[in-house]
């Protein structure tokens, strides 16, 4: 019902005062009109362009192919097309080569990581065994350091204390025979070769005994005071040696395996950037074959493109990133015009609009008209109307005349322009009781002005006839 009351609101003569007075018999006589009651509208008039107002643009956006986009099948502009309709092809030759390439790429880059991570695996095992090594060696130098202290140093000097104490015998065993052997050869009183040989020899022993036994403790002591210590120094460093190797190993092999983590990380990333490439190339290869995603009317460029001078052929490029083709509902409009700066003051935001077919007055609509907030190139601003579904039977970039209503006045006293007249500043009118007159000047106050009548707001009564110009 609203549509309904807005087209009939729309379609209503800009003003009801009828211009069928009479003439006078007199060729002379003034020609006068009656004021009648009615609606004045002022209006800006501009030219428009029917475009569809529900479309579906085909986009050319290859997202990994890179080269020359030919034509090899399109169909007309203007055809019926059905949705799933092969609307145009492209020429697959240089895609098809670099999809060769990526799959080879791709290929090789698995290859490449299954080796890698066959490789790091070798590498883990040997990193484990030698850490397993190191920590051995380590644990042994330890256990021989903790041996050292614990028992061998308590071996070492019950050895020592044997060692002396056999020679303290030993000492004493031999001064003992020798004591014996000088007592006995004393009391048998006889001395000869023999014996003397004998005594001489054991004084010698024992003599030598006491120094062996001097250079053994003197020994001893040497030792105790620094081999000793020596040798516990070797077994400290022998530990701390592996030790810090292990540590060390470990340190190494966490760096290598960090790094060949990296490596590895890098090589799938390498792989899955290949399969995106790969299938952003597949993905754009079924894109050279164009389907319409919708029944509807075949456009070759976008849907405001009006009236799409431009046409794609066979052999003919088409450059990615640009809207290539557009499928459109036939039976829905808008339509599209624009307003100068002069007057885009005047106009306030969804002012209703009526727009008139150029190719037959009796495709009219109405609807609200929308206004880009900043100018584009030339000082206009771009503006466009949206239709009602099936309003008019028109065609996409059928022309039309645009009438944006800025100002109406209902209900006034309506005369025609030509009856007012400028006077010392006043408009003035010359009006009468009857269309013959008589005639008198009276001044007037206007209201809205429109393109043939103007609104009377005070001087001019609902039937007083008014004198016009011609």
């Amino acid at each position: 019902m609203y549509r309904l009351a807005l087209i009939a609101f729309a379609l209503a003569p800009f003003a009801v005062a009828q211009d069928g007075a009479k003439a006078v018999a007199s060729a002379d006589a003034p020609q006068a009109v009656a004021a009648t009651k009615g609606t004045v509208r002022a209006t800006i008039d501009r030219p428009g362009t029917y475009v569809p107002a529900e479309v579906d643009e085909i986009r050319i956006d290859f997202k990994e192919y890179k080269g020359e986009v030919k034509i090899t099948h399109v169909l007309p502009h203007g055809s019926f097309v059905n949705e799933g309709d092969t609307l145009a092809r492209f020429d697959a030759e240089a895609i098809d080569n670099q999809l060769d390439k990526a799959k080879r790429a791709l290929e090789n880059a698995e290859m490449d990581l299954r080796h890698a991570e066959e490789d790091a695996r070798m590498k883990a095992e040997q990193a484990s065994e030698q850490l397993a090594d190191a920590q051995r060696a380590a644990d042994r130098a330890a256990k021989k350091l903790k041996g050292y202290r614990e028992h061998e140093m308590k071996f070492n000097d019950e050895q020592e204390r044997l060692n002396v104490q056999w020679q303290q015998d030993r000492l004493e065993d031999q001064n003992d025979e020798l004591v014996q052997l000088e007592k006995m050869y004393a009391e048998d009183e006889l001395v000869d070769a023999t014996e003397e040989i004998v005594l001489k020899r054991s004084r010698r022993n024992y003599a030598r005994s006491v120094q062996s036994n001097d250079l053994s403790e003197r020994r001893r002591m040497y030792n105790k005071e620094w081999y000793e210590a020596w040798q516990e120094e070797d077994y400290q460093n022998a530990a701390r040696d592996r030790a810090v190797a292990l540590q060390r190993l470990q340190k190494k092999l966490d760096m290598e395996k960090e790094k060949t983590d990296r490596q590895l990380e890098q090589k799938r990333k390498d792989v899955q950037e290949q399969r995106d490439t790969f299938g952003r190339l597949q993905r754009d290869k079924e894109a050279f074959n164009v389907r319409s995603p919708r029944r509807g009317i075949l456009l070759h460029g976008a849907g405001a493109d009006a009236p799409w001078t431009g046409r794609h052929e066979v052999r003919g490029t088409v450059r990615n990133g640009t809207v290539f083709l557009t499928v459109a509902d036939p039976k829905k409009f808008k339509v599209t015009t624009n307003i100068e700066e002069k007057d885009i003051l005047r106009v306030k935001a969804g002012v209703a609009a009526e727009v008139v077919a150029t190719a037959t007055e009796e495709m009219k609509s109405v609807g609200r008209l929308q206004v880009e907030y900043l100018p584009s190139k030339g000082g206009v601003f771009q503006a466009e109307i949206q239709l009602g579904d099936g309003e008019v039977r028109v065609r996409p970039g059928f022309t039309c005349k645009v009438s944006v209503i800025v100002e109406e006045e209902r209900d006034a006293v309506v005369v025609p322009k030509t009856a007012l007249t400028k006077k010392g500043g006043a408009t003035v009118v010359r009006c009468g009781k009857t269309e013959a007159g008589p005639f008198e000047e009276r001044t007037v106050t206007v209201g809205v002005v429109g393109e043939k009548h103007a609104a009377i707001r005070d001087g001019v009564a609902e039937g007083e006839f008014v004198v016009v110009g011609k």
